[in-house]
């Protein structure tokens, strides 16, 4: 294409693209409260063991500087109440709970198998607002963590095609008695909806504005994401990671979307 023609049609292209989204944020759309995963994650998965986790809030006792303390469900005598000062429980920590829209919904545990690998694994929910859910990137920055690369990685599920997943690496320093320590960990997640799964945020965007103009409807959108420590070199943790994905996928989704997953 000529040079005098392309300045024009460069143009044309970005004010379609700028109306496109203007339409999917502003045309009049109705909410479809029903997810494509459940909003629970069980407490065995053949060789890992879960316990849901519980956060404090309370900023002049156990979550000073916005340090939550966290506890295991399963080692509490009353669910919902924090067993040091008394607060209420959070499914979420105190800085999601005040950064993040009223409605989005939370689910955490941990996992951890008979070798004592520990992966933690969260569920966060969008609610009416957009921004319930955005790009981990940002998150794990704000953190304090060192973003080392990121790349997709595909997870064979029987009875589907692979599950693409993306995955961070990251790092970060801790200091301690002893001095500084370095920490090296991963970050897996994607991303779901009620009728697509992506790991992407930009291909989870087109579809959330797809949606909004073509069919004015606004999806619950799902971010689902597993972390655990990994060593400083090598992709030795893939081999945990893609096993409890594997064993963990068929019983976090719904059943409207499962038969979407499978081709049923």
């Amino acid at each position: 294409m000529e040079k005098s023609l392309f300045k024009p049609f460069l143009t044309v292209v970005i004010l379609m693209t700028v109306a496109v989204f203007a339409l999917a944020f502003t045309v009049g759309v109705e909410l479809d409260f029903v997810p494509g995963v459940k909003m629970e994650l069980p407490q065995e998965v053949k060789n890992w063991h879960g316990n849901q986790l519980k956060f404090c809030h309370n900023p002049d006792a156990c979550a000073k500087d916005y340090r939550d303390a966290s506890f295991y469900v399963s080692e509490l005598e009353i669910p919902d109440i924090c067993p040091k000062c008394g607060a209420t429980l959070y499914n979420m920590a105190r800085a999601e709970k005040e950064q993040l829209p009223e409605d989005t919904e939370f689910v955490k545990s941990a996992y951890t198998n008979a070798a004592g690998t520990r992966l933690f694994t969260s569920i966060v929910l969008s609610g009416t607002a957009r921004d319930s859910i955005h790009r981990p990137q940002r998150c794990l920055k704000g953190q304090g963590n060192t973003l080392d690369g990121e790349y997709n990685l595909e997870v064979p599920i029987e009875g589907r095609d692979p599950l693409t997943v993306r995955v961070i690496k990251t790092s970060r320093t801790f200091r301690t008695e002893e001095g500084e320590k370095p920490y090296y960990s991963f970050y897996a997640y994607w991303f779901v909806g009620q009728d697509h799964e992506t790991p992407s945020h930009y291909a989870r965007m087109f579809w959330l504005a797809w949606d909004r103009v073509v069919r004015s409807k606004a999806n619950r959108w799902a971010y689902i994401a597993v972390q655990g420590e990994r060593e400083a070199e090598g992709t030795a943790y893939e081999k945990d990671l893609i096993s409890f994905i594997q064993e963990m996928y068929p019983y976090i989704l719904t059943e409207s979307m499962r038969k979407k997953a499978y081709g049923d």
